[in-house]
């Protein structure tokens, strides 16, 4: 039987006034319904953890309040709608990191208030007893519906997990191991030139190196099952705040005190380097996944980085990241006038200028048609502008010829978000979207960005 036939069973078999009765009495404790759902949300132990911040759980109390009400409201008609609602919103509790245990339990706290308050009617047995079976099967059949959307993310998202590790490792998996042996020989030459000219803002430290970054937000999804990571990230602990923080107490004329923490460093420099030549050997390089076009991610694996993302920043201190979208200012017009050849050196020629303008650690898709989105991990405002305005600025100054000798004239239009203790990557993108259709209605060619 499909749903909606249970849902119009459910509905047909309750009597009207049964069904007024129920919704009238949901009204009246309403109230006290929002209130024990918020307390449950601040003080659960594990989701706590994931609604973190008053806005959330008002954002999720006010979920509530309209799914109760639309719940115990519904008319037929009302049912195909509201069983795609329960699915995406399924969905959504996956992707925030909702646990599958809390949904169920959250739901078995609010039917026992309800059932609580309907034993206190003084209505005769058979409208209590319709009124229980009614509030039961509602609220049995909504989880259901819910469960289904949210196995269907875990699913959806397994899969693309996967393929996006996939992905990554088939990036040149050569060029990448040398390119990051010479990001830790210029950390360490960092460290050198330190005490050369050393400043009040301490020595730098490996975690916010360019390795680090891409030790944190890519290593371990290139390789995610391989235990040695775990070797890596206590050798970059132990640098930072064990060894970093004694030779910055150390007397610049004490050379056998820097010498020996110096010896300390390169150690451990020797274990990752060789760490990372074994992870590396032990992939094979693969090609697909990427745009064949530009070569960029393809766009099926945004939600897994962004997913990613929102997890590394509920960690304590964690800056955030940002979405930026990019489009071709009147790309159609390249295409009618100098042909598609020209229209696809123009997306080539964006996506290396993008590719150059970010850092290892940032992630750059192929969005849509000649549309492209980057992630800036770790980057406020300030930085995604910047980052924004240097690509825009590139487009604009790039020599592009078309087949004919005629130089391309390009522009881009730039929107971007921040990821403000938002736990839900899909409102992000679509903020960032909205400051794209901003930056082209306000005469295309520039950036906007959206708190």
């Amino acid at each position: 039987m499909l749903v909606t036939d249970e849902w119009q069973a459910i509905i047909t078999s309750t009597p009207p006034a049964v069904i007024q009765q129920v919704y009238a009495l949901i009204g009246d404790h309403m109230q006290e319904l929002l209130t024990g759902y918020r307390h449950y949300l601040s003080t659960d132990p594990v989701l706590s953890k994931v609604l973190n911040t008053e806005e959330m759980r008002t954002q999720w109390t006010a979920v509530f309040e309209e799914w109760a009400y639309q719940l115990f409201s519904m008319q037929f008609s009302d049912v195909s709608h509201f069983v795609q609602a329960q699915h995406a919103l399924g969905m959504k509790l996956s992707r925030v990191g909702y646990p599958a245990h809390s949904v169920s339990k959250s739901l078995r706290m609010i039917n026992a208030c309800i059932l609580r308050h309907i034993l206190m009617q003084p209505w005769t047995d058979e409208q209590k007893l319709q009124s229980v079976m009614y509030v039961n099967q509602l609220i049995g059949l909504s989880y259901e519906i819910r469960n289904q959307g949210y196995m269907q993310s875990i699913s959806d998202q397994t899969r693309l997990d996967e393929s996006y590790r996939l992905a990554v490792i088939g990036s040149n998996i050569a060029m990448e191991r040398e390119r990051q042996r010479a990001f830790l020989t210029e950390w360490e030459r960092n460290i050198l030139a330190w005490f050369y000219s050393p400043s009040d803002i301490g020595l730098p430290r490996l975690a916010k190196s360019e390795f680090g970054m891409w030790f944190l937000h890519k290593a371990s999804l290139m390789f995610e099952r391989t235990p040695k990571l775990q070797n890596i990230a206590e050798c970059i602990a132990k640098i930072d705040q064990q060894i970093l923080p004694k030779l910055e107490t150390t007397q610049y004329d004490d050379r056998a005190a820097i010498g020996s923490q110096f010896q300390l460093i390169q150690q451990d420099l020797v274990k990752i380097k060789f760490v990372i030549n074994e992870i590396f050997d032990a992939h094979i390089e693969l090609d697909n996944a990427r745009d064949s076009l530009t070569r960029l991610l393809n766009r099926r694996f945004i939600h897994t980085v962004l997913s990613r993302e929102i997890a590394l920043q509920k960690r304590a201190g964690a800056i955030g990241f940002a979405v930026l979208i990019l489009d071709l200012d009147h790309f159609k017009s390249v295409n009618d006038r100098h042909g598609h050849a020209a229209g696809d050196m123009a997306l080539q020629k964006v996506a290396a200028l993008m590719t150059e303008s970010v850092r290892p650690s940032d992630f750059v898709f192929r969005y849509g048609g000649e549309e492209m989105l980057l992630i800036l991990v770790e980057a406020d405002a300030a930085t995604a502008t910047k980052v924004a305005e240097e690509i825009r600025h590139k487009v604009a100054q790039a020599q592009i010829l078309a087949p004919n000798g005629e130089r391309l004239a390009l522009t881009v239009s730039i929107g971007g978000a921040l990821a403000k203790g938002n736990i839900d990557y899909e409102s992000v993108i679509a903020e960032a979207d909205k400051a794209l259709y901003q930056a082209k209605h306000a005469g295309r060619n520039r950036v906007m960005m959206r708190a």
